[in-house]
């Protein structure tokens, strides 16, 4: 695909890729970001090791994710593995029915060889880009999967080396969860001065 081409789809895009990405292509690396409730993320890399031109096995996958993403909070630029730590990998055989693309029934019912990276992480700011780095050979597929806004259509954009993905916004922790978190640091700070007291009490009579 032309650059200039691509550059019509290097934004956060509507439900389906356009015609011209549709259907299955296993050439493409395919991102799921996660979004949760509680503020953490989930990253789900997925590569087809029959139709990918460069990732055949997991061990080519774990070396290339390594530097697969770097991510950016405005402060600093590193890798993704980085912030994240070392991904689990896993094996799948079906496609994601929330991927993007257009995916038939039949494509669906079919089993494929496909190998998982996926990484975990609470981010340091909750604001953050992901870059392909220079030189990347992989063609990207980037969507988002907000928990905190189920009925939303995924956001998609495709990536190539050098490209940046638009702003990423992980979710606030629920004020219900703050307010338990700050009730108990108050209830233990409470239990501590009282323990204290007491204590002290006792040493006062001994000696007296």
């Amino acid at each position: 695909m032309s650059r200039a081409l691509r550059q019509l789809v290097v934004t956060w895009g509507a439900l389906v890729l356009p015609l011209f990405v549709c259907a299955h292509n296993g050439e493409f690396l395919l991102a799921k970001m996660t979004l949760r409730a509680d503020g953490t993320c989930a990253l789900r890399v997925t590569v087809d090791t029959e139709a990918n031109f460069n990732i055949q096995d997991r061990a080519q996958l774990a070396k290339a994710a390594e530097g697969l993403f770097l991510l950016s909070s405005g402060k600093e630029t590193t890798t993704l593995t980085k912030v994240a730590g070392e991904p689990t990998f896993f094996a799948e055989t079906k496609l994601d029915p929330a991927a993007p693309l257009g995916h038939t029934a039949e494509e669906m019912a079919k089993s494929y060889k496909l190998e998982v990276a996926e990484w975990n992480w609470t981010p340091d700011s909750p604001k953050f880009v992901l870059r392909l780095p220079e030189l990347s050979p992989h063609t990207v597929v980037l969507w988002l999967n907000d928990e905190t806004k189920p009925a939303a259509k995924p956001r998609w954009v495709m990536m190539i080396a050098e490209d940046e993905s638009p702003l990423i916004v992980a979710a606030e922790p629920a004020p219900s969860d703050r307010t338990g978190k700050i009730f108990a640091l108050v209830a233990l700070l409470a239990l501590s001065l009282l323990a204290a007291f007491f204590a002290r009490r006792i040493v006062a009579k001994r000696l007296g």
